[in-house]
């Protein structure tokens, strides 16, 4: 986590003449543009209508899949990292191939967003629990706060903003892995478009405004 600007691009944040700030824009790159959020949505929605018209595993998993492949092709045409399209094609096989091996579920095609979330939610709980927030980093990087880990206030402050992100991947799980059990595929297709692009989308923004008010307390009481 040593280059502001990466971190910044990776959480929607643009680099200005005043600094780092947020706006549609950047909060849009920050998920993926358009070309991401469509390929957040699409493929669990392509995947739900399919299963609910058909009722069947396999042609509902080759729509899901042969539609993420698509998104694969278009990065791979706009000269979009290789490594980033070698990752998501071994992702969706690796569903596809849960889903549809023997003694395989239709909803299998979404355990391995089981195994993300509760991954990210570990490294964010675990950077909590050894007192070195993750959060506490994004905002020394992003606005050059100091020896936060000293400062009690600001330290607890971070922590749960640090927290907010894990209550975020445990939400998920929480609901989707009910719905993955009782076998209600259609409902766990839907939660997956909601809890996807547009809510990541009102955490980033929460996020950027949470730690510009711990770094900068008095631009945020004049901005309250």
């Amino acid at each position: 986590m040593s280059d502001p600007d990466a971190v910044a691009r990776r959480l929607g944040i643009e680099k200005g003449e005043n600094g780092f700030d947020l706006n549609r824009q950047s909060l849009l790159a920050g998920i993926g543009g358009p070309l991401g959020i469509a390929e957040a949505i699409l493929p669990a929605t392509l995947f739900s209508i399919v299963f609910a018209v058909t009722g069947e595993a396999i042609a509902a998993v080759g729509v899901a899949a042969t539609s993420s492949a698509l998104f694969i092709a278009i990065r791979l045409g706009q000269r979009k990292s290789i490594v980033q399209a070698a990752v998501g094609a071994a992702a969706i096989a690796f569903a596809a191939f849960l889903a549809l091996r023997d003694g395989g579920q239709a909803a299998d095609y979404f355990v391995p967003g089981f195994f993300t979330n509760g991954a990210y939610a570990l490294v964010f709980l675990v950077s909590v629990l050894i007192r070195r927030p993750v959060m506490g980093y994004g905002a020394q990087l992003l606005f050059g706060l100091a020896n936060w880990r000293s400062n009690k206030a600001v330290f607890s402050r971070l922590r749960t903003v640090t927290l907010v992100w894990v209550g975020f991947f445990l939400a998920r799980l929480a609901v989707q892995l009910p719905l993955y059990f009782s076998g209600q595929v259609e409902l766990l297709a839907a939660s997956r478009v909601v809890m996807g692009a547009p809510a990541y989308a009102g955490l980033l923004a929460l996020t950027w405004i949470l730690l510009r008010r711990i770094a900068n307390p008095i631009e945020g009481r004049l901005e309250g």
